[in-house]
């Protein structure tokens, strides 16, 4: 595969606009099913980016079901039925102005606290210090809002990470493009973004001590304060 079929990207919101263009190149026939990517190193030397950025929009395209990894072997494009593609990739910011994102929050609100409960019985202490690295970026990025966005994505991930079960972590990569979404919109608060990271390391606390159900008490306060700030911005939503 030439690598002159992808473009140099400029730096704003870095992985979505890897996400946009890889959509359009499989949409154009550039990119096949079963087209092996390039390695990620060259990839992101292509792309003029980092391989950080890469990696989310790796993922985004993963949950979307439209490239897929193989261990060892590199990422794949996966074969989609265009005559279907409008309907299956959703654009979450249509979802965020629909009473859907109640139930959005139901979800983690019933999933996060069990991943909190396990990652506090489970955690290595590699874990821990992965959780920590990414709590100490959220405290030097202050004042570049995509950034904060992308590095409390992490902070759910390396969370499912801890609890050592690969489902989780499958469940959370899923909805990592949704959560950037919803973060997009209430992290760039001054307010709301040092309260946030508060309550992250509440939680990050608590698993470092292996008191689980502090642990599980301060996901279900994020969680809470999380559905607050939100619905605060739709102010003509109701929950059921």
């Amino acid at each position: 595969m030439s690598n002159e079929i992808f473009s140099g990207l400029r730096n704003e919101r870095l992985y979505e606009k890897i996400v946009v263009q890889i959509r359009q190149l499989i949409e154009d026939g550039k990119l096949k099913p079963g087209d092996r990517l390039p390695g990620e190193r060259e990839l992101a030397q292509t792309l003029g980016c980092s391989r950080t950025s890469l990696r989310e929009a790796c993922r985004v395209l993963e949950s979307e079901g439209l490239i897929i990894s193989k261990p060892g072997g590199g990422r794949f494009i996966q074969h989609v039925d265009q005559n279907m593609m409008p309907g299956y990739r959703f654009n979450p910011i249509d979802m965020l102005e629909k009473t859907a994102i109640i139930y959005f929050l139901e979800a983690r609100e019933t999933l996060e606290p069990k991943i909190a409960e396990l990652a506090s019985q489970r955690a290595t202490v590699e874990n821990i210090e992965k959780l920590e690295q990414i709590l100490l970026k959220m405290e030097d990025q202050l004042k570049y809002p995509d950034e904060k966005v992308q590095a409390d994505s992490s902070f759910h991930l390396a969370l499912a990470e801890a609890t050592q079960n690969f489902v989780f972590v499958s469940m959370m990569e899923t909805n990592l493009n949704m959560i950037r979404q919803i973060r997009k919109q209430t992290l760039n608060s001054k307010e709301r973004y040092p309260q946030s990271l508060a309550e992250h390391r509440a939680i990050l606390e608590a698993i470092k001590h292996r008191k689980t159900s502090e642990a599980v008490e301060a996901t279900y306060i994020h969680l809470q304060h999380l559905r607050d700030n939100i619905l605060k911005n739709y102010p003509e939503q109701e929950e059921n």
